[in-house]
């Protein structure tokens, strides 16, 4: 016979543990702390070298029945012995170093590297200079590393944090070095390093010469460098700053379109889209949300709220298969990450995502159809806000302008919600027929489009919240099967996606048409095939009607965080050459854009 039981380590392991709670057997115990821990040999060398050595060597602790432990705490001590015997690794938030400290003098690996991983997982603004130092002092290199990207991911913020205060110069310097730290100018590292000098300029004044050489001069402003050498400590020393012609990653920032998919599967990326290369990208989503809201903040700050869906991959058109955790993301520009926030109040599935005046508001979206509430980004905190007078059943869309949140639908009217006064209050109906609304913000007023089906066709509607009033924002209807609006710096478009005709399903072409504020027109912009190919082949990849639920928010995004290819999407791209047309964004395009239409009004027929 030649058989085995499965389950008898576990068995062996638990009767162990028994012993241990009735200190059964034991033949030693551990003094932590004036607490008394009775252990079994065997169970604390098989799994610690550092007890392994102890009892198998010639030192007195061999033959003590009583063994004091220095340098570790009751709760650690207590954490890692429950992991001997159970092989289950268990501890609060606040423990994490202290365990990872015991376990590493212990030398418990598998605690060691856990903790790491958990720290590692959970860093935040709060806490990632406090990783840092904690790492630096363990000599974990992979935490050091992992800490410090993720100070440089938010170092703005971080700067802030009275933890920055109390990095040693090494550390301070090590950041300040870093070519990923994600800041909109030098002068900013400047400031964050001048505010730990400050924090203690008696002591800390003497090392200005040593982080100046941190500073790269080609990018200081004059008055920066002036202020700089007024807080030398000496007339006698010169000031050395770096020669680094390198701009740093949050310099190298530019202008993209995040076109943004509500769809009712999962997606593991979004385009983001340069107009001025013709250059495609894609932005890593979280892979659990579908029927996610997305909003870009003053400082292109990316936020995300949706539902989290069950297995299997897919849920129907209304979501009956969503669980609804009340998830909320934050975008990491750097290591092309989200991070998620505190969870909404009310779970919110296709919810309309605001950002006005440093906070984020969450509109309906919810069983009830009509709460709404607003997250402090400084607070990292939800509040309600009163919720609509009416509900809202059908497609809306969301916009800020002014000191007021709008809320838009083409037949149940449309709301204003007055930050302000903290209410709500109705506005002139749309009466438009469509479906699919986005809007965008333009020059103080608000435009708005839509989708009916395939081969529909829609106006452009314009909303005056002077007059309180809607009209139709040039002459023409756009007959096309999906149409986005979007904007790229100061300049407003319309892009019309045209599928081919039949059971074909591919993208036959993209038509754009730019925006004539002077005469309220369309133009129609002929670009000679240079930049949309790509996104193409892209809206080809997605089924009818999938592409009707698009929309486009601009933010200046970090290129060289972002995937050229991340899911094999976009791979093998037609040549810019190819026919098409696309947004030009540089001054070398207007030539490109010299051949155009107008709207069919015949209004207008000048280059842009």
């Amino acid at each position: 016979m030649n058989v085995s039981n499965s389950a008898h380590s576990g068995e062996v392991l638990c009767e162990l543990n028994n012993q241990r709670e009735r200190a059964e057997l034991t033949d030693v115990v551990l003094e932590v702390g004036g607490r008394s821990f009775p252990c079994h040999r065997a169970v604390l060398a098989s799994c610690s070298p550092y007890f392994r050595s102890m009892f198998t060597s010639g030192y007195a602790e061999a033959k003590q029945e009583r063994i004091s432990i220095q340098d570790v705490s009751q709760v650690a001590m207590a954490t890692i012995l429950d992991y001997a015997y159970t092989g289950r690794l268990q501890t609060e938030p606040d423990q994490v170093q202290v365990v990872m400290s015991a376990a590493k003098l212990l030398q418990v690996e598998f605690i060691c590297h856990q903790a790491a991983e958990y720290m590692k997982e959970n860093l935040d603004v709060c806490n990632c200079a406090d990783v840092l130092m904690y790492a630096d002092m363990l000599g974990d290199l992979a935490l050091v590393e992992c800490s410090g990207m993720y100070v440089a991911s938010r170092f703005d913020q971080v700067a802030l944090q009275p933890s920055f205060l109390q990095l040693p110069l090494a550390l301070l310097q090590s950041l300040l070095t870093r070519d990923d730290l994600l800041t909109n100018s030098e002068d900013d590292v400047v400031q964050a390093a001048m505010r730990w000098v400050e924090f203690d300029e008696e002591e800390r004044l003497r090392h200005l010469p040593t982080l100046c050489r941190s500073f790269r001069c080609s990018f200081l402003s004059s008055n920066q460098l002036v202020e700089l050498e007024k807080k030398c400590p000496s007339t006698d020393i010169k000031l050395v700053y770096s020669d680094s012609t390198t701009r740093r990653l949050g310099q190298t920032r530019t202008e993209m379109q995040i076109f943004v998919r509500v769809s009712t599967d999962f997606r593991m990326s979004a385009p983001c889209y340069d107009p001025s290369t013709g250059e495609l990208y894609t932005m890593t989503m979280p892979d659990d949300v579908v029927g996610y809201s997305m909003a870009v903040t003053s400082g292109d700050e990316l936020y995300l709220a949706g539902g989290v869906a069950d297995s299997p991959r897919k849920v129907s058109d209304d979501f009956k298969g969503c669980k609804k955790l009340k998830k909320f993301y934050q975008y990491n520009h750097l290591m092309d990450t989200w991070e998620q926030r505190c969870d909404m109040i009310s779970p919110r599935v296709r919810c309309g995502l605001v950002y006005l005046k440093g906070y984020i508001y969450a509109i309906v979206g919810d069983d009830a159809k009509k709460t709404a509430e607003k997250y402090d980004p400084s607070r990292d905190e939800w509040t309600s806000i009163p919720p609509l007078p009416y509900c809202i059943f059908r497609d809306f869309c969301s916009v800020a302008l002014g000191d007021s949140i709008y809320v838009i639908t083409a037949i149940e009217g449309c709301f204003c919600f007055s930050t302000t006064d903290n209410t709500w209050s109705r506005i002139a109906d749309m009466s438009e027929p469509m479906a699919h609304l986005q809007a965008v913000v333009h020059q103080g007023s608000i435009y708005c489009t839509g989708n009916l089906g395939r081969h529909s066709s829609v106006p452009v509607k314009m909303y005056n919240p002077t007059k309180d009033e809607w009209k139709q924002s040039g002459k023409s209807h756009f007959a096309s099967d999906t149409t986005i609006l979007t904007k790229y710096g100061e300049t407003m478009y319309l892009l019309e996606v045209h599928k081919n005709k039949g059971e074909d399903q591919s993208i036959a072409a993209i038509d754009i048409h730019q925006y004539q504020p002077e005469t309220d027109s369309w133009l129609f912009v002929h670009d000679k095939g240079r930049l949309v190919p790509p996104m193409v082949l892209w809206l080809c990849s997605l089924g009818f009607p999938d592409t009707l639920h698009l929309y486009c928010l601009a933010a200046r995004m970090v290129p060289e965080c972002l995937w050229e290819d991340h899911t094999g999407v976009f791979k093998d791209l037609p040549d810019h050459g190819e026919e098409g047309s696309g947004i030009s964004g540089d001054s070398d395009g207007e030539d490109d854009l010299s051949d155009q239409e107008d709207d069919g009004s015949g209004s207008d027929n000048n280059n842009i």
